[in-house]
């Protein structure tokens, strides 16, 4: 509000502030001449306990989706955001033993998957099976997963979804405030800490700024029967900053982060001859055992990821428009096992990506809103000379445009979007025997679209359609790799005859919902990728490295098809049970057979149990969580031939936990404690690349405690 006070003097006043619902508020105040003067108040918490908005405005886009907001990211706290995804459903991950993973969104995963890290595009070398995301989830305020392609906004790539990772919006009010995160896990004896500080100044509101950092430290984890895995120590270390203005009709932020990482590569997986694969394989423990240790030997990867973002927007008589830069640079190095040791890498991988968007969106007009805008990326990739050739050095641009408009009016929403990208590779690749380099040039382009419909029958009911097409260009590790992929333990060749995949896909939703007592979800997809490109087996060889599994680039056409089911019942205010299954089906239409390694059917089902005990101990809850995964039976008629074993059987896991509020001197600290496979259950995952040579994780508790501090200053 405005207040007026008139025929005061130039000097020092005491200025008394009272409302309803605000704290009673003194502050000094010096008058030096006639104008405006800003005074912020706090809303009172006796009186102001709870607000609730709801909009059926549209933020995003009409497509199936899901949310980790911070609640669901703190509950996990300490976790990859891989693992952390696999409470979505439909969801699953892709894995090299229990440190890397990557999150598998119906069946589709790698570069197929887009990540945006604060609404930037992630590059870092997400075409391996072991290249888990370079992305610190302490930086994260909420994750968001779409479902389904989602070309038109994000780009080429996005074929089978999108992974938005969001920070927290600033303090708006001015003060410090922050979280320290502390976590420890049982298992592989890993801590895990996060501290996290941010500031408003009261004299410049406009202005804030934010900073966070993190470690992980995990020795080696064990499996059923006490028996540690060689070689699967973890070490992080992160750091991200945000700076941030924001005036009236304009501002601007700044962002960095820095993700470091070492993670060890289960020495078993890497053998000398086909008796020694055989023997791995065929054996029900590890070949390779070790005492527990945090030390990480050979083989093992190093990785570092930096990100660099500014942003500026500038609201006019058109719209907001927005501005965005950012540099990535990702440097991987993979050691492999030597007889003697040397201390240098195999491998040096640099990729270096500058990227710009321009935004606008445009004020409303009748009932129509929407964006419009244009992309550029140019990315540098180089290995170090002398090194494991694994894949080239490739320059890479590329650009785009695109529009999306939404039309609302009543219970409908209908939205249409177009797009228009172009790609050019040049790569450079090392052949003969003299390994000199053969120039390679490659253009792609391709448009893409969606068209989706949502409709409210009623308070309780609303369905919604999408219909997309997307498409993806060859990258360079499937058209020209060349060797052993270390951290796959395999040797993977690549086929420079590859052609763009093309994807058309429908999605159907509909959800029924009761307030506070019942929510039912239900998802239809289905998906036809022309020219699919995936890794299929081929014969052993023996290299001077050892004895590996070769895989082959190949295309085919495929159809992906399945849904996703979630329900969830609130029996009263304190218990609630929820359950889900996500069931898939995936097709080579050529061969007129299943496609190799794709996600078993898997169902759960969960209850939890919410109370307080006092005003010093709230939030109390109880949980109980149980996982089924069915065995893949859906393989190819030659599965015997080109891999083996056979997938592994279903397995039931449980998952129980329990946390509370603590309030000492108005200090809320959030405890929680959480055991995953507390049976204990010996088992292997067909989505697992390790799968041939050891079993997963057995019983792990983790202890984790929050600690959230605020302190608001009005004068500073």
């Amino acid at each position: 509000g405005i207040a007026t006070l008139e025929q005061l003097c130039p000097g020092r006043y005491t200025i008394h502030l009272h409302s309803y619902e605000t704290e009673d508020t003194t502050l000094p105040l010096t008058i030096t001449k006639s104008g405006l003067y800003r005074l912020q108040l706090q809303h009172s918490d006796k009186v102001l306990h709870q607000i609730v908005v709801k909009s059926r405005k549209e933020q995003g886009l009409l497509q199936s989706q899901d949310q980790l907001d911070h609640s669901a990211l703190q509950q996990n706290a300490g976790k990859t955001i891989s693992e952390m995804l696999k409470n979505v459903n439909g969801v699953t991950t892709l894995n090299n033993g229990a440190t890397i993973s990557k999150p598998v969104i119906h069946g589709l995963h790698s570069n197929r998957i887009l990540m945006l890290n604060n609404g930037i595009r992630q590059e870092d070398q997400q075409w391996g099976s072991e290249h888990a995301p370079n992305i610190d989830p302490f930086v994260a305020g909420k994750i968001t997963v779409l479902k389904g392609a989602a070309g038109v906004r994000y780009g080429t790539d996005a074929i089978g979804g999108v992974l938005l990772a969001e920070p927290e919006p600033i303090r708006a009010d001015a003060g410090w405030g922050g979280e320290l995160n502390l976590a420890a896990f049982s298992n592989n004896r890993m801590g895990v800490a996060s501290v996290m500080a941010e500031h408003r100044s009261a004299r410049h509101p406009e202005f804030s700024f934010r900073v966070q950092a993190s470690a992980k430290q995990g020795g080696n984890y064990s499996i059923p029967g006490g028996i540690y895995v060689a070689n699967s120590g973890v070490q992080e270390r992160n750091f991200s900053a945000i700076a941030n203005y924001r005036g009236v009709h304009s501002g601007a932020e700044f962002f960095f982060s820095h993700f470091g990482n070492t993670l060890g590569v289960y020495s078993g997986s890497h053998t000398g001859n086909q008796q020694d694969l055989e023997r791995a394989i065929n054996s029900p423990l590890p070949l390779v055992q070790a005492p527990f240790t945090y030390k990480i030997g050979r083989p093992r990867q190093e990785v570092t990821h930096d990100l660099a973002k500014l942003k500026a927007y500038r609201e006019n008589k058109w719209g907001v428009w927005n501005l965005t830069y950012a540099f990535q640079r990702n440097f991987r190095q993979e050691y492999d096992v030597l007889r003697v040791e040397n201390g240098e890498p195999q491998l040096n991988l640099t990729l270096n990506t500058h990227s710009v968007n321009l935004n606008l969106d445009h004020k409303k007009i009748g009932n129509i809103t929407g964006q419009a805008g244009i992309d550029a990326q140019y990315q540098h990739n180089t290995f170090k000379t002398g090194d494991r050739v694994f894949i080239p050095s490739y320059y890479s641009f590329g650009t785009a445009a695109y529009l999306i408009e939404r039309y609302v009016r009543n219970n409908w929403t209908i939205e249409a979007g177009a797009r228009y990208d172009y790609k050019h590779f040049e790569l450079y690749n090392p052949e003969g025997v003299r390994l000199q380099n053969v120039r390679y040039l490659f253009d792609y382009s391709n448009p893409s679209a969606t068209l989706a419909v949502k409709h409210r029958l009623n308070q309780h009911w609303e369905w919604s359609a999408t219909l997309a097409n997307a498409w993806r260009a060859p990258q360079a590790p499937e058209l020209f790799s060349a060797g052993l992929h270390q951290g796959g333990a395999r040797i993977e060749l690549g086929n420079k005859n590859l052609v763009p995949e093309k994807s058309y896909s429908l999605n159907l939703g509909s959800t029924y919902e009761i307030e506070n007592k019942l929510r039912l979800d239900v998802a239809l997809y289905g998906q036809n990728i022309r020219d699919f490109i995936y890794l299929t087996p081929g014969p052993d060889v023996l290299t001077i490295r050892g004895y590996y599994k070769t895989f082959n680039y190949v295309q085919t056409d495929a159809l992906l098809y399945g849904t996703d089911i979630s329900a969830t019942y609130h029996w009263n205010e304190h218990f609630s049970s929820e359950a889900k299954a996500a069931l898939l089906r995936a097709r080579d239409q050529v061969r007129k057979d299943w496609l190799i390694l794709m996600p078993s059917d898997r169902f759960a089902a969960g209850s939890k149990y919410s109370f307080a005990i006092s005003e010093q101990l709230k939030e109390c809850y109880l949980e109980l969580h149980a996982d089924y995964v069915l065995q893949q039976t859906r393989i190819p008629a030659n599965f015997d031939q080109v891999d083996h074993p056979r997938p592994p059987a279903a397995y039931f896991l449980l998952q129980a936990e329990a946390g509370l509020q603590i309030v000492c001197r108005r200090q809320p600290l959030f405890c929680s404690v959480v055991a995953n496979n507390i049976l204990n259950t010996k088992y292997r995952d067909y989505m697992d690349v390790f799968r041939y040579f050891i079993d997963q994780p057995g019983t792990n508790i983790a202890v984790r405690l929050r600690v959230p501090f605020n302190y608001q200053n009005l004068n500073h």
